[in-house]
């Protein structure tokens, strides 16, 4: 008897690329870069990009882990149309961005 074998969905696709991701350790990468970027004081999450270079999907991606993570926190709304969100670092954030910032990029 033969069965159909499955397309992977998109939510699958996506779980193992960002699983792919994460054990490259390109994740934690980006996640540090987005942590300095916050070190000169709050921004937008279009600021990081800008600050960053990375694109704003990714940016987007690593803000929500860092805000699960309690690393940055939302401190209120910019004035433009549309509003964005103002993101800085926490406390916790801090310390773990100037660590992270005294190793080195090379050394982290």
């Amino acid at each position: 008897m033969n069965t159909a074998v499955m397309q992977p969905t998109g939510n699958e696709v996506s779980a193992e690329a960002f699983r792919g991701h994460r054990r490259s350790g390109r994740l934690c990468a980006s996640q540090q870069q987005v942590l300095e970027a916050f070190t000169v004081g709050p921004m937008t999450r279009n600021d990081a990009a800008d600050r960053t270079g990375l694109p704003l999907a990714s940016i987007c991606g690593r803000c929500r882990e860092l805000l699960d993570a309690d690393l940055i926190k939302v401190t209120g709304t910019t004035q433009d149309k549309p509003a964005r969100q103002l993101l800085q670092l926490t406390e916790k954030g801090q310390v773990v961005a100037y660590s992270i910032y005294q190793e080195g990029p090379n050394n982290a």
